[in-house]
């Protein structure tokens, strides 16, 4: 019996113990809420491989008649996002001459799955925005813009110009 009462004894006093000591921590804590921020800004960015389409450099002939050059746009952008371009102009000569929207013409492509719409091959620059490619949040989503130019036995001798300015917006 005096066993028992010990390991009763024992038992109460170790729990005793153990109860003072947890009540004692639980006092002793104080906890405290942080509510923390992170305010993340809407950033789009764009870049594209050259500033120059020149369809070869040099004289380009009726005979031949199309011509191509292309250019590479990449977006980064924690948004989504539409890339647009917008012309000044017709392709306009020194000289007076003009080379109709009608003959220079574009595509979009891209192998990134992130970009979810494109323009087909023959699309017209307007002289509004006119869309190249929309596409998902993501950085350095690459696509191509192929420009495609016919030069006909009408369009006179000069050197002609433009300015298409690309601009990537959010959607």
């Amino acid at each position: 019996m005096k066993g028992k009462l010990r390991i009763a004894i024992l038992t109460g006093v170790t729990a005793a113990m153990l109860l003072l000591a947890l009540s004692g921590f639980a006092l002793a804590a104080n906890p405290e809420n942080v509510n923390v921020s992170a305010p993340v800004a809407s950033t789009i960015r764009l870049s594209v491989s050259k500033n120059l389409v020149d369809f070869g450099g040099g004289s380009l002939d009726p005979e031949t008649g199309s011509y191509s050059d292309s250019l590479t746009a990449t977006v980064s952008s924690n948004v989504l996002w539409e890339l647009q371009v917008q012309k000044n102009r017709d392709l306009t000569g020194l000289l007076g001459g003009v080379i109709p929207s009608s003959q220079l013409t574009f595509g979009s492509t891209s192998a990134d799955g992130r970009v979810i719409a494109t323009q087909p091959a023959g699309t017209e620059f307007g002289s509004s925005a006119t869309m190249v490619a929309q596409g998902n949040r993501g950085g350095n989503i690459g696509l191509t813009v192929a420009y495609a130019l016919d030069i006909e036995w009408e369009d006179a001798p000069d050197t002609y110009t433009a300015t298409h300015t690309y601009s990537v917006v959010a959607r």
